[in-house]
């Protein structure tokens, strides 16, 4: 999976330096290549996350683009700013987690179906944002801060909620973070590679909230801390939401 990442993300680049007026629009069955490899290579990667090695790996995955060379103007600098955007606001890095935890804490297909449904919505969201022209939209980070809440209220109460309607949450979710990391593709940046670098980024998160859950859902006493975590995420939205208005 990753060598085919890899192989999209710098195609993609040669074809962006080589051709600068490669259209935005042309240039999108790459992000829609890419993410189709990522989803059918999703189930056979969860099947890894027990693992305590792989949450160490998958976290000095996201704390590894977080050098200032990050940001130098070269051909990776949309890919590593992207990859790394989605831990940089805590907002966005709590929310992708809970989305791993809940689809762990329901099991079954839910395991894979709803990141998935996280990670299409807010590729679509992402295409959107970098076409818009205004810089920001005030019910986006309101939408991101309910995101915050309602997961994490999800993760306190566990199961209570129907699936269908968590999916729902999800992609609405999706769709808002999605927006958000679209209207914030750095000035210098290949946006194509700038979204196959959040795509990638958000599903690392995915998988390393996966991996908490099913790690935390096995007695009652590591169910109990888990619930309370979910409910400090909810708490810590109550507080953002409280600085918006």
């Amino acid at each position: 999976m990753v060598c085919l990442v890899e192989w999209a993300v710098w195609v993609e680049w040669a074809v962006w330096e080589c051709n600068r007026s490669h259209s935005f629009k042309n240039s999108k069955r790459a992000v829609f290549t890419a993410l189709f490899f990522y989803i059918k290579s999703f189930l056979n990667i969860l099947k890894k996350i027990v693992s305590k090695n792989f949450i160490i790996f998958l976290t000095s995955l996201l704390i590894y683009p977080l050098p200032s060379l990050a940001h130098d103007i070269t051909g990776k600098v949309g890919f590593y700013d992207g990859l790394s955007h989605p831990v940089l606001g805590l907002d966005h890095l709590l929310a992708m987690i809970s989305v791993g935890i809940i689809s762990a804490q329901i099991g079954g297909r839910a395991i894979w179906t709803i990141p998935s449904i996280f990670v299409i919505l807010m590729t679509i969201g992402g295409l959107f944002g970098f076409s818009l022209i205004v810089q920001e939209f005030y019910f986006v980070e309101i939408g991101i801060v309910f995101s915050v809440i309602l997961l994490g209220i999800v993760i306190s109460i566990e199961n209570k909620i129907p699936t269908k309607l968590i999916m729902v949450f999800v992609a609405t979710f999706g769709f808002f973070h999605g927006i958000a990391h679209g209207l914030e593709v750095p000035a210098a940046a290949n946006p194509i590679l700038f979204i196959l670098g959040f795509i990638i980024g958000t599903t690392a998160l995915h998988l390393l909230g996966v991996a908490i859950g099913h790690l935390l859902i096995k007695n009652n006493l590591t169910l109990i801390l888990l619930r309370l975590t979910g409910a400090s995420f909810a708490i810590y939205g109550i507080y953002l939401l409280s600085q918006i208005f």
